[in-house]
């Protein structure tokens, strides 16, 4: 039996996959055929893609070792992302001053009002975090991680009741009006608003340059913005006098900053905050730099997704060959956003009336859970064995998705960036969407209502006979201690290819 590697975009395969995609169903025809469907996460290159599936196909501790009597088929689904976001983010971080007077001066604010000691008190034993160290600490000047401290005492060890009774009596929209009325006074956000301004009105012949004013820094600062905040701040037009008309960015960036503000303060009173770092940054970044590092990549990738189980998507291609064979072993393996392309083929293979028999191996995935619910719902009888293996919710607080060293620009692994920034529900932000690989969803008690009836839904499928929840480490089990050691751990994938 052979190896099928198979590349798409937009959720249809190359011009030149057709010979491969004959090929295999000309091997699917023989009887008793065995088949390994491997899904890798959804942000990855065409060469990073590709060389997940050569080493899974080989022999070594790392791949699944399967023999010749296998056929192992991976889909190549790439879109490159996760690169593009590392390398804006970081520009991010170390050159923009409106994003780093923004984040700081929530990070002050935010810890003053849930009361962490030494930052409004700066006495002796306290953080002394003045608002210079905590710059230089979103600059990682001040080495990796540098706000464990805060996050200890705000989101972990203090319930959500008492931090809600630290914030006081000051409804979500009060407390995002005192914290706008110190961000404007604030004289390095001023001169950010003036180079902008310069930028938007210089070149358009508004008016003619300002003294102490950088137009350059301010069109850099301008262009990473959200498309929506750039077209708010478009360069003025020619009014019925013929002049053109100033435009003024204060307004404009002082709303969306408060915007942010909001939804930190309602996240830490409810509770469904990820921390004091990890979530000032979350929503400054969805609010003012979706574009750049936030849920429209997103949202793309998993748009692809859903795009191979159209009329001439892969997805619905290999389901078709599927049906006319049914193979005697059909396995599925799915890593992180892999997990959401699985979710798609189950029903696309209930759908299309196949028999119940696909055992289903999901690692660290990073599928909502009412979409896998729903999926339940619909077409979790085709599922005979499944087992997830994640992280536990410690290691998935530490594990800094652009690597330990830059911890200090956002602190937590992939699933927690996804769950805090990338998603959204009907266009609106969706803050702390409970993903099915986050172990902080099994405990978590504020989730209501369809939240709630998804993850009772879930907790009742695992604890089926033959299912089943691995937390990593586990001693002999899985000792993954990262979201991309998942494909590539020995003990992580002999589990899985002991139950195949």
């Amino acid at each position: 039996m052979g190896v099928y590697t198979i590349l798409t975009k937009n959720g249809i395969a190359d011009d030149d996959q057709k010979d491969i995609l004959d090929n295999l169903a000309a091997e699917l025809a023989k009887p008793g055929a065995k088949v390994l469907l491997h899904l890798h996460g959804g942000l990855v290159d065409q060469a990073s893609g590709e060389a997940v599936a050569k080493r899974l196909s080989g022999t070594g501790p790392d791949s699944w070792q399967r023999g010749s009597d296998w056929t192992q088929v991976y889909v190549v689904w790439r879109t490159g992302a996760l690169e593009t976001i590392k390398t804006n983010w970081q520009d991010l971080v170390h050159d923009d001053r409106l994003y780093q007077t923004v984040v700081k001066k929530l990070i002050d604010f935010v810890a003053r009002r849930l009361g962490v000691p030494g930052v409004s008190a700066r006495g002796p034993g306290s953080f002394a975090m003045k608002e210079e160290d905590i710059l230089r600490a979103l600059r990682g000047e001040a080495g990796p991680r540098p706000f464990d401290a805060i996050d200890r005492e705000v989101s972990i060890e203090r319930p959500a009741g008492q931090r809600a009774t630290l914030m006081g009596y000051q409804s979500e929209g009060e407390l995002a009006g005192d914290f706008l009325e110190e961000l404007e006074r604030d004289l390095v956000f001023q001169q950010a608003a003036t180079d902008i301004d310069e930028a938007i009105n210089v070149p358009s012949g508004a008016r003619g340059p300002e003294l102490g004013a950088n137009q350059a820094a301010g069109e850099r600062m301008r262009e990473r913005l959200d498309a929506n905040i750039k077209r708010e701040l478009e360069p003025p037009v020619i009014n019925a006098s013929g002049a053109r008309g100033i435009v003024t960015s204060t307004v404009f960036l002082l709303e969306h900053a408060g915007q942010a503000a909001f939804r930190c303060f309602k996240r830490f009173r409810s509770g469904r905050d990820h921390g004091l770092h990890a979530t000032i940054v979350e929503e400054v970044c969805r609010e003012l730099y979706g574009d750049l590092v936030g849920a429209k990549v997103w949202g793309m990738m998993v748009q692809d997704a859903a795009d191979h189980f159209g009329s001439a998507g892969l997805g619905s291609t290999l389901v078709d060959i599927l049906s006319k064979n049914p193979p005697e072993n059909l396995v599925v393996t799915a890593h992180s956003a892999g997990s959401i392309w699985a979710t798609h083929l189950l029903r696309a293979m209930k759908a299309k009336g196949m028999a119940p028999g696909v055992k289903l191996f999901l690692l660290a995935p990073a599928v909502r859970t009412d979409m896998f619910a729903a999926m339940l719902d619909d077409a979790g009888d085709m599922i005979t064995r499944c087992r997830m293996i994640t992280m536990t919710d410690k290691l998935e607080r530490r594990d800094a998705v652009l690597s330990h060293d830059r911890s200090y620009i956002y602190p937590s692994s992939l699933l927690y960036l996804v769950s805090g920034m990338f998603e959204e529900r009907k266009a609106e932000p969706y803050p702390d969407a409970p993903l099915l690989g986050m172990q902080r969803f099994t405990t978590l008690a504020g989730l209501v209502g369809a939240e709630a009836d998804a993850a009772k839904s879930i907790t009742s499928f695992f604890e089926k006979a033959d299912h089943g929840i691995i937390s990593s480490p586990t001693r002999g089990i899985s000792m993954a201690d990262s979201h991309g050691a998942f494909d590539d751990e020995p003990l992580t994938l002999a589990t899985a290819r002991s139950m195949f």
